[in-house]
């Protein structure tokens, strides 16, 4: 049995047993509920929505739904299982109670009734709840830390005190109107998100994962590091899509992880350059996770603009772990795939209509359709192309089961995005945006380079255990306008927070991402997140670069953003060469001192300096040329 038949036989056994346990009442419950919720969503992708607040709530509500009634499925319990009926039942009531009067709702935002005040609360309640459970404690105690600043905001003293509201004008706020739970990220999340998460749900259960992996290792598996290099182009195939570093790792990690180690890479190494690539699938065109979508509705910039304007760093990410592995192969002397291992160059061939798909997505974009008909055009015709073969075509069981799992990849999100919102309520209500972001330019002295560690830092504390796009609201909201004040590009200050939050899925001591991909590698989970902060210390310089250098985002001339781009991607190699000790052969001290100072230079704005980067880089070339090699 080959490699590929034994992962779709695991596969398939687990299909088998959620086809079994769904026989349970619960189960089939939670799976009808998500079936609809999921047949919902296409139908408004295609022919519109319902009113904002009337379509957000029943977004909203079904997905709180779902998380307490399948949180019963993992815990067996009948106490829990009690509560979870309970609070499904009271998220059921409230939009039952929205549906008949959410066009009334925001003419009594200055006036709540009783039970608008109590139904306000439970809202807040069962969403900080629901956060708690699927997105972490630090979600759910991010959004009871601003609910009480709001109130208590008269009690703190300095500039960052306020006059304070008092609960009924927070729960006017999160509850009536479309400024607190009901905001722009839930927003986001129930009309754009959700459909290409159906899309990656559909894309999971097809075998895509196969044909993409099929092509990385034809393409690159027979160089030096070729199963991680296979790794990188398959994960940046995924997690374009897929919009979860640690769903991206136990799709294309369960592949390519095996398989390096199995050609004799560290078990903590295979699963550090897993969780590394996996994560900047994130911000790689044309999906980008969930946040892209946010940028876009905060800048009110069409979303192909934010594609377009990120596709460099975004290559660069990739390009960063591609020639980091590529000298640490050289220099450990790393195995390629064996011959017998490769697919047939017709096979890969006869995979290729599953990147039909995303071009067509990416055409609809840049015609100007709106991203949720683009996604729903997108999703049919992947359901369409699976019939062109027997193994890929869906039957009703495989169908049920890729819009389940669309949907239940999404729970995280929303929750996410509905803490974030109540968090987003809370700074426009109380003024701390405005105030924080003016006592940063105050303490960074009004210096750029001063102001970018303390947003590094947010973005990495913030984004430890929880998912990207919830990091990234609450950090965007908080210091991008700071960044914004100091003459920074408005794409820039966005992509900056969100890029840190990516990369805080693989930093310890919250790194999921790292932490998935160290259970599938049997390595110490530490261990594996320390060698993938390792691998990712060259592409942490790309933010620092276009935010000082916009032409990297596709700003300003031709000749700028080229030279821009060849200078950054010098600057990378340098750095990646230098930290690990290689270059055209290993290095000595002196010259991966060089190469450091050399990579300053070039990664520099544009000047002078960066003429005397690539004469450091060219000396280095000369005596690596010139000096003899071991054993000779």
């Amino acid at each position: 049995m080959s490699f590929k038949e034994s992962v779709l036989g695991i596969q398939q056994s687990k299909g088998m047993a959620e086809i079994l346990r769904q026989k349970r009442p619960l189960s089939i419950i939670t799976t009808l509920i998500a079936l609809a919720l999921a047949f919902y969503h296409l139908y408004t992708s295609f022919a519109g929505c319902p009113p904002a607040l009337l379509h957000r709530s029943i977004h909203l509500f079904t997905v709180l739904i779902l998380i307490f009634l399948t949180a019963s499925l993992k815990k067996s319990s009948r106490w829990y299982l009690a509560l979870n009926i309970v609070l499904s039942l009271l998220a059921f009531a409230i939009l039952v109670f929205i549906s008949y009067d959410y066009e009334d709702m925001p003419w009594r935002a200055e006036e709540a009734s009783p039970l608008d005040l109590v139904l306000g609360a439970i809202t807040l309640l069962i969403t900080i709840e629901a956060c708690r459970r699927v997105v972490g404690p630090a979600m759910a105690s991010l959004v009871v830390f601003f609910l009480l600043y709001t109130r208590l905001g008269g009690y703190i003293p300095g500039e960052l005190g306020h006059a304070g509201f008092s609960w009924r004008e927070i729960l006017d706020t999160q509850f009536l109107t479309l400024n607190g739970v009901f905001t722009t990220p839930i927003g986001v999340m129930s009309t754009f998100i959700i459909i290409f998460l159906i899309f990656a749900g559909l894309l999971m259960k097809s075998g895509a994962v196969f044909a993409f992996m099929d092509l990385a290792t034809k393409l690159l598996g027979r160089t030096s590091g070729g199963p991680a290099k296979a790794a990188i182009l398959a994960s940046t195939f995924m997690g374009s899509v897929s919009g979860s570093a640690a769903a991206n790792v136990l799709v294309t990690g369960s592949i390519s992880i095996p398989l390096m180690k199995k050609l004799g890479y560290q078990p903590s190494f295979a699963g550090a350059v897993e969780a590394s690539v996996s994560s900047g699938g994130q911000f790689m065109p044309p999906i980008m996770g969930a946040s892209a979508f946010i940028i876009a509705a905060v800048l009110g910039k069409p979303y192909i603009i934010i594609c377009l304007r990120a596709i460099i760093p975004a290559l660069l990410w990739f390009f960063c772990f591609f020639i980091t592995l590529h000298f640490e192969a050289k220099r450990l002397g790393f195995k390629p795939v064996p011959r017998e291992q490769i697919p047939p160059t017709v096979k890969v061939l006869k995979d290729l209509y599953f990147f039909i798909p995303i071009i067509a997505l990416v055409y609809l974009l840049t015609q100007g359709y709106s991203p949720m008909y683009a996604g729903f055009i997108t999703v049919v015709l992947l359901f369409a192309l699976t019939f062109l073969r027997k193994e890929t075509r869906f039957n009703l069981t495989s169908f049920i089961a890729a819009l389940e799992y669309g949907i239940k990849g999404a729970l995280p999100v929303a929750a996410a995005c509905a803490g974030a919102g109540i968090i987003v309520g809370c700074v426009m209500q109380s003024g701390v945006g405005y105030y924080l972001s003016a006592a940063l330019v105050k303490i960074s002295g009004g210096q750029l380079f001063l102001l970018l560690p303390l947003v590094v830092i947010a973005s990495l504390l913030l984004g430890m255990g929880m998912v990207t796009v919830g990091a990234y609201i609450i950090v965007s909201i908080l210091v991008s306008p700071a960044m914004i004040d100091m003459g920074v590009t408005p794409i820039a200050a966005h992509l900056f927070p969100f890029y840190f939050a990516i990369i805080s899925a693989i930093t310890p001591p919250v790194a999921v991402a790292s932490y998935a991909a160290a259970g599938i590698a049997d390595a110490p989970p530490w261990e594996t997140g320390m060698k993938g902060i390792r691998l990712a210390l060259p592409a942490l310089l790309i933010p620092f670069v276009f935010v000082t250098q916009p032409s990297l985002l596709f700003l300003g001339t031709p000749f700028s953003i080229l030279a821009t781009t060849i200078t950054t991607i010098l600057g990378l190699t340098c750095i990646a060469s230098a930290l690990i000790g290689y270059f055209l052969k290993e290095l000595k001290i002196y010259e991966r001192i060089t190469l450091i100072l050399a990579s300053l230079m070039l990664l520099f704005p544009a000047g002078a300096i960066n003429l005397i980067g690539m004469g450091l880089l060219a000396l280095v070339v000369l005596l690596q040329k010139q000096s003899p090699k071991p054993g000779s």
